[in-house]
């Protein structure tokens, strides 16, 4: 990457948007490259490319000339990358917290099965389950109604829906007998 042409720079720094537009043209496409290799996700890395041109835009000002400009652009969207890749573990770890929203069973044969298969379950591992699949809460809020640790919630669901499953399908051999 080279460097920008002093001038250009010069204006850019005092708030010229044609001359910052212009840095956009030159380091557009190395910035998204770069940003797809650091995210490895196309739509993810847009994002990046242009948060990182907000921020350079932002504090180009206060660029001091220690390193070379496409350096310094390059520093502000790796920082950009790790910020997005933090808040998209932050999503996705809070979507998992979240239970999917449960679905009405109209069949009456059907609920009372699942009424049986819950019977059949241990109590430590039916209250989680109920209270996250059926009345919608979060793990988090499961955990302190209950007074456990969020592992220990999802422990127990894992138990739970491993039991359940083995019910029904006990229900259903014997069902088929």
């Amino acid at each position: 990457m080279q460097d920008p042409d002093p001038r250009t720079l010069a204006l850019a720094r005092e708030g010229d948007l044609r001359a910052f537009e212009e840095l956009v043209r030159m380091y557009q496409a190395d910035v998204y490259r770069f940003a797809c290799h650091l995210t490895r996700d196309r739509t993810l890395a847009e994002d990046v490319v242009q948060e990182t041109f907000l921020r350079a835009f932002r504090f180009l000002s206060s660029f001091r000339g220690d390193s070379r400009f496409p350096s310094w652009l390059l520093r502000i969207c790796r920082n950009c990358s790790m910020d997005a890749l933090r808040a998209r573990r932050a999503t996705l770890a809070r979507e998992q917290l979240e239970p999917r929203r449960p679905v009405a069973i109209a069949d009456a044969a059907a609920r009372a099965e699942l009424r049986a298969a819950l019977e059949s379950i241990e109590d430590e591992h039916r209250e989680p389950f109920l209270l996250i699949e059926v009345f919608g809460l979060s793990y988090r809020e499961a955990a302190d109604v209950l007074r456990l640790k969020v592992g220990t919630v999802k422990s127990r669901m894992h138990r739970a829906r491993k039991a359940l499953c083995r019910a029904l399908a006990e229900e259903e051999d014997a069902s088929e007998v």
